[in-house]
C-alpha cells in the first residue's frame, strides 16, 4: 500500500458515510447497555469519545446539526472498524507501515531537536526602528507605471516605431509584439533617481533610466537591452507612500524574527557540518 492509498482511506470513509452507508450491528452488540458518560459509541470494547465527535464537527467548520453529528459518529465507527480489522490481520507489522512509522518518528524527532537547539536572538525595538529608518532612507521618490514593448528583431522594432508614428495605440502593439506580458516589466515599480546599477527594481538599467526620464504619456526608445530592443511608454507617476512606523512595525518585526531564525538555523547546521564527515 503506497502513501496515496493510505491517505485516501479517510476520504473513502467520509464519502461512504455521507451517502448514508449503514453501520451494521455486530452480533454481540448489547443495545440495552447504557453507554459510559462522554462516550458516543463502543466498537468491540473500544470507546469512541463524544469529544472526538465534537472535534470532527468543529474541524469541518459546519454548523452543528443532528444529521452532521450522526454522520461524524458513523465515520468514527467506520474508521475504528477498519483500524481493528487491519490490526487483527497484522498489517501493523508490514514493511510499508514500518517505513511510514519510521519516517514520522524521524520527522517528529528532528522537529523537536530543532526546537530545542535553534535559539534565535530576540528582536529588539531598536532593531525594528533601525530597519524602518533604513527603508525610509532608501525608499524611491516615485513609483512609475510604464508599458514596454520588447522585441529581438530590429526589423520588427522598425515596424513598431512606424506604427506608433502613424498613431497606433501603444497597448495594441504591445499585445501584438510582446512575447511576455508588458515586456516582463511589473505595472508599478519604485525607482530612485538618479538610477544606479543594482537599484533598479529588477529592471535593466537602460529601461529604468528611460522610465524615470519620461513625463506621463511620453514614449522613449528604442533602447538596446542585450540582444533585444525596447520602447517604453510612461503612463503614470506618483510619489511613493511610506507607511508610518506604527503601521509597519509588526510586519518588520516578523521579518526580522524570520531572519534571526534563519541565522540561528544556519549556525546550527554549520556547527553540525563541522563535526561531520560529508562526502559529495
Amino acid at each position: 500500500m503506497n502513501k496515496h492509498q493510505i491517505s485516501i482511506v479517510s476520504t473513502l470513509i467520509a464519502l461512504a458515510c455521507a451517502c448514508g452507508a449503514p453501520i451494521a450491528r455486530a452480533a454481540g452488540t448489547k443495545t440495552e447497555t447504557p453507554l459510559p458518560p462522554g462516550v458516543e459509541a463502543v466498537v468491540n470494547d473500544t470507546p469512541i469519545a463524544r469529544s472526538d465527535v465534537d472535534g470532527m464537527i468543529e474541524a469541518s467548520g459546519q454548523a452543528v446539526t443532528p444529521a452532521l453529528r450522526e454522520q461524524a459518529k458513523r465515520e468514527l465507527i467506520a474508521r475504528q472498524l477498519l483500524e481493528q480489522a487491519a490490526e487483527k490481520a497484522n498489517y501493523g507489522s508490514r514493511a510499508e507501515v514500518n517505513r511510514v512509522v519510521m519516517r514520522a518518528r524521524t520527522v517528529a524527532a528532528t522537529d523537536l531537536y530543532v526546537r530545542d537547539n535553534v535559539h534565535p536572538q530576540a528582536v529588539t525595538d531598536a532593531e525594528v526602528k533601525a530597519r524602518y529608518d533604513h527603508i525610509v532612507a532608501n525608499a524611491a521618490q516615485f513609483e512609475y507605471r510604464a508599458e514596454v514593448i520588447a522585441v529581438a528583431d530590429p526589423a520588427e522594432m522598425n515596424t513598431v516605431v512606424a506604427a506608433l508614428k502613424q498613431g497606433a495605440a501603444f497597448d495594441t502593439l504591445a499585445k501584438q509584439y510582446n512575447t511576455t506580458p508588458n515586456g516582463g516589466v511589473a505595472q508599478w515599480v519604485e525607482l530612485r533617481t538618479p538610477v544606479a546599477e543594482g537599484n533598479t527594481g529588477g529592471l535593466p538599467t537602460p529601461v529604468a533610466q528611460a522610465i524615470t526620464s519620461l513625463q506621463p504619456g511620453a514614449v522613449g526608445g528604442p533602447i538596446r537591452i542585450g540582444n533585444a530592443l525596447a520602447i517604453v511608454k510612461l503612463d503614470e507617476k506618483r510619489p511613493t507612500v511610506v507607511p508610518s512606523f506604527d503601521a509597519a512595525k509588526k510586519v518588520l518585526r516578523q521579518q526580522l524574527e524570520v531572519e534571526a531564525q534563519q541565522r540561528a538555523m544556519t549556525a546550527l547546521v554549520d556547527k553540525l557540518a563541522a563535526q561531520a564527515t560529508i562526502q559529495q
